[in-house]
């Protein structure tokens, strides 16, 4: 039993660093990317649209224009949901049902704002759309740092000659020394293991040396397609639970049980 559990555990492992691997050849590794890269300019309006609106709505509600305006809030994320849920399904191949919108069959515009104010669809949504501002940061700052670095090391011969460039590891011209240590108590004594480890300067100065850091290079990208497709995945998930019918369930569930 535990030998069959381990060849399954190492054929998991596998067939993640396959995955993985092959993640630069793979379609929907771009879909991925379009995905993360619109992130932040829509959490962007999505936050700023939501605190404007909110804003005025409640600082106008003294004298009853601020209703008609968090009507249109609340409305309008309905709207920004839908093109969520439109975009992840598109992009990232994520299938989410849309939810029910029961203030679209009220009867009469009155009943139909009641149930649109007090739909848990609605603070579903919002909380989204809130959340995507967080999600579109974290996007961006992914995208910028691990493509960029992984990108500059690969177009390394490119440019390893060009004056006043540098390419390598550079300090200074003083070596980097580290010492981790580890020590633990033991009876009177205290045993432990200490390593030196000196860093020193190194530049890449001919094309061999280039193209070992365009390897590298190469190692950097295929692992950051790799994890900004396991974040995309993960923000594909998140949006099925707050935007389809399994995060209304799971609200539904949780103001039950607050009501109780």
């Amino acid at each position: 039993m535990s030998l069959r559990a381990g060849s399954v555990r190492i054929n998991d492992v596998g067939r993640t660093m396959r995955a993985a691997a092959l993640s630069p050849f793979r379609p929907q590794t771009y879909l991925n990317l379009l995905y993360l890269l619109l992130a932040f300019p829509l959490g962007i309006l999505y936050f700023v649209f939501l605190v404007t609106g909110f804003s005025l709505g409640f600082g106008l509600l003294i004298i009853l224009v601020g209703v008609p305006i968090l009507l249109l809030v609340l409305a309008a994320s309905h709207v920004f949901a839908a093109f969520e849920r439109a975009t992840t399904r598109h992009l990232l191949a994520v299938e989410i049902d849309s939810p029910d919108y029961p203030f679209l069959d009220g009867e009469g515009g009155v009943d139909g704002a009641r149930l649109l104010v007090f739909g848990i669809e609605t603070y579903a949504a919002i909380c989204y759309l809130f959340l995507k501002f967080v999600i579109g940061i974290v996007s961006f700052v992914l995208l910028t740092t691990m493509l960029t670095t992984s990108v500059v090391l690969l177009l390394t011969p490119l440019y390893y000659d060009q004056p006043n460039v540098q390419v390598g590891l550079i300090n200074g011209g003083e070596p980097i020394h580290l010492t981790p240590s580890l020590a633990l108590p033991w009876n009177e004594l205290l045993v432990g293991v200490e390593f030196a480890v000196t860093i020193a300067e190194w530049e890449a100065t001919t094309l061999p040396e280039a193209l070992a850091v365009s390897a590298v290079g190469v190692v950097a990208l295929t692992a950051s397609l790799a994890l900004l497709n396991a974040f995309a995945w993960l923000s594909g998930q998140f949006s099925r639970l707050f935007l389809g019918t399994a995060g209304r369930d799971a609200l539904e569930y949780v103001r039950e049980r607050t009501a109780s």
